[in-house]
């Protein structure tokens, strides 16, 4: 049976990518397209992605803009460093098959982490929402 992942970062990390079902090999590409490209960007090292990777929290300030650089990327960061709960139900929809049982567990969890107050920091916004989309996957079962 495939593991539940928490990523993410993304509502895929974020939500989406926390349900059974989906394709992990797949989704552990576009992410780490991503953060290969983030690097850079941020200003990140090799560990800040090996953190993110193994879904540990950030240990730096770049680990955490690499999170924000990513979400972003995937389009459920918005610009104003809040998560975009349409963007994240589609990409909910997209790893998850459209499974309604999946589905529900992965809205239910990013509506609760698009509620909680975050820093007006990108980078801090995206290492909060990560510490709460880790917190409702274990809440949920899913770690």
């Amino acid at each position: 049976m495939p593991r539940f992942v928490c990523s993410l970062l993304v509502v895929v990390l974020l939500g989406a990518v926390l349900v059974r079902g989906f394709d992990e090999k797949e989704a552990m590409a576009k992410m780490m397209e991503s953060a290969e490209a983030c690097l850079g960007e941020v200003g990140a090292k090799d560990t800040d992605l090996q953190d993110l990777v193994k879904k540990q929290p950030a240990t730096t300030y770049e680990g955490k803009c690499l999170r924000a650089c990513v979400m972003k990327k995937f389009g459920v960061l918005d610009g104003n460093g809040k998560l975009d709960t349409a963007a994240g139900h589609e990409k909910a929809k997209q790893y998850t098959g459209n499974d309604p049982a999946k589905l529900k567990i992965a809205m239910e969890i990013g509506d609760i982490c698009a509620a909680i107050t975050v820093p007006d920091d990108h980078c801090e916004a995206a290492e909060a929402y990560g510490a709460c989309f880790k917190s409702e996957a274990v809440k949920h079962g899913l770690m």
